[in-house]
Formats: C-alpha cells, sequence, structure tokens
C-alpha cells in the first residue's frame, strides 16, 4: 500500500496495521480487496474518517494507493505539519510506521515554593 499522509489539527492520534488489502486502524478493519486494477473508489466511500475524502483509493500495478489524515499539533515540526512535498509510506504488511508528531513534553520546572506565612497570621497593628 501506498500511503501518502495528509496533515491535520482536528483528529486524535492514529495507530494502523496492512494485512493483504485489509488496513486496520485504531481498531476498525477497512478491506480494500474490492477495488480492481485500473480502478479507483471516492476516499469519502471507504467510511472511515481518516480516509481523505477527496483523494480516491486507487489500484494501479496491484498496489493500492490512497490518503490518510495524519494528526499533527501546533506544535508538531514543520516537516509534518506543512511539508514541502507530500510525505509518503509504503507499507506491504505490518505496522504502519506513522511519524511521531506529539508535540514536545516541556521539562518539568520546580515548583515554586509557597511564601512563609508570619506567625500572627498577617494581621497589622491598628
Amino acid at each position: 500500500m501506498k500511503i501518502t499522509l495528509f496533515p491535520s489539527l482536528d483528529v486524535e492520534p492514529i495507530a494502523a496495521s496492512v494485512k493483504g488489502d485489509v488496513i486496520t486502524i485504531n481498531g476498525e478493519v477497512v478491506d480494500l480487496s474490492g477495488v480492481p486494477e485500473g480502478y479507483s473508489l471516492p476516499g469519502s466511500a471507504v467510511g472511515n474518517k481518516y480516509f481523505v475524502t477527496h483523494f480516491p483509493v486507487v489500484r494501479m500495478g496491484g498496489e493500492l494507493s490512497f490518503s490518510l489524515i495524519l494528526p499533527v499539533y501546533e506544535e508538531t515540526d514543520e516537516k509534518w505539519r506543512n511539508p514541502v512535498e507530500s510525505n509518503v509510506l509504503h507499507v506491504t504488511s505490518g505496522v504502519v510506521p506513522f511519524p511521531d508528531t506529539m508535540p514536545p513534553i516541556p521539562e518539568a520546572s520546580e515548583p515554586n515554593p509557597l511564601p512563609e506565612e508570619p506567625e500572627d497570621g498577617g494581621l497589622e497593628p491598628a
């Protein structure tokens, strides 16, 4: 399978695996074996929210090609959020190696200590 990644800010993380003409995305099985050689199926007809609806699923030379949404975040590296060229994965079997697009985790800082409260509870003489 030739999977073109289409960045999107509004979806949850994705995990997928491929076996033959079947791709399983976040536990949902999508069987693409019904797409004959030389034909295409609208991405919207697949019925899976990770398939890019305006790009077709195509079988050419025996290989299925389609576009999947790649979840990204505002802090995701620019090469995944706004790539100069399309990011394409070629997967014949097994886990789909999506890039890590999670934003970097900020380093934990030491908490600011609370100011000590005066023994008189902060009362001032009148």
